[in-house]
């Protein structure tokens, strides 16, 4: 079995691991305008406490919480979390996340929540070598297309999935992904996806900068 990345929404992915272990990453609720997937997991990691990244209360019972800075060992599952800046101002306006490095299956994923900011240069090398990589790029309250590309020259990770963007259901305004395709033809490519399930193996990693738009569940993305 490959490693899956299932986007159920928004910023909300679920990781499942060659074993089986589910990570779930920043669930939100219906007050954001998404239908809400049925959340279930081993590891639940929460970036930060708004609204539309938390929602925990949602997720079936009997799994183990990360929602702190730290390094943690969980089953096959290796995860290191980094406090960082989800504005410009250092955290003076919308407060603090965390950036997620998670190692799994032989492979890197890192999940920069809602950041607004560059991250200092100790997190910039944590992220370094990253197989996939998961960024914001609708602006607002976190990077826009410029920032996030700046983001992708720089550490030149494999897989990418954007997030953090407009839907047609949101209730809250973002940028269009449109915008962050047009700024990133020139140092990327992009494979579209029609579907919620994305599966990814150390024998398929591409050799460059790769940009995943795919649906979320239940596909109902527009691109």
């Amino acid at each position: 079995m490959k490693t899956q990345v299932e986007w159920l929404g928004h910023c909300a992915f679920r990781i499942v691991s060659a074993t089986g272990t589910k990570i779930l990453i920043d669930p939100f609720d219906e007050t954001i305008g998404l239908r809400v997937p049925p959340y279930e997991c081993d590891i639940l990691l929460i970036s930060h406490s708004h609204y539309d990244s938390s929602a925990r209360h949602l997720v079936q019972p009997g799994f183990e919480e990360i929602s702190g800075s730290g390094e943690f060992n969980i089953r096959d599952v290796r995860i290191k979390a980094f406090q960082t800046y989800h504005d410009g101002k250092l955290g003076k306006d919308y407060g603090t996340v965390l950036v997620f490095v998670i190692e799994l299956d032989g492979m890197k994923f890192g999940y920069l929540s809602h950041i607004g900011t560059r991250p200092k240069q100790a997190i910039l090398d944590e992220l370094q070598n990253l197989d996939v990589c998961f960024i914001p790029v609708g602006g607002v309250l976190a990077l826009d297309p410029n920032d996030a590309k700046q983001l992708i020259e720089e550490l030149q990770p494999g897989y990418i999935f954007p997030m953090h963007f407009n839907d047609r259901n949101l209730n809250f305004t973002l940028l269009e992904i449109r915008e962050f395709a047009r700024a990133i033809l020139d140092i990327t490519s992009i494979e579209e996806i029609n579907n919620w399930i994305f599966e990814i193996g150390r024998e398929n990693l591409p050799d460059s900068p790769t940009v995943v738009m795919m649906q979320h569940w239940p596909c109902m993305a527009e691109f």
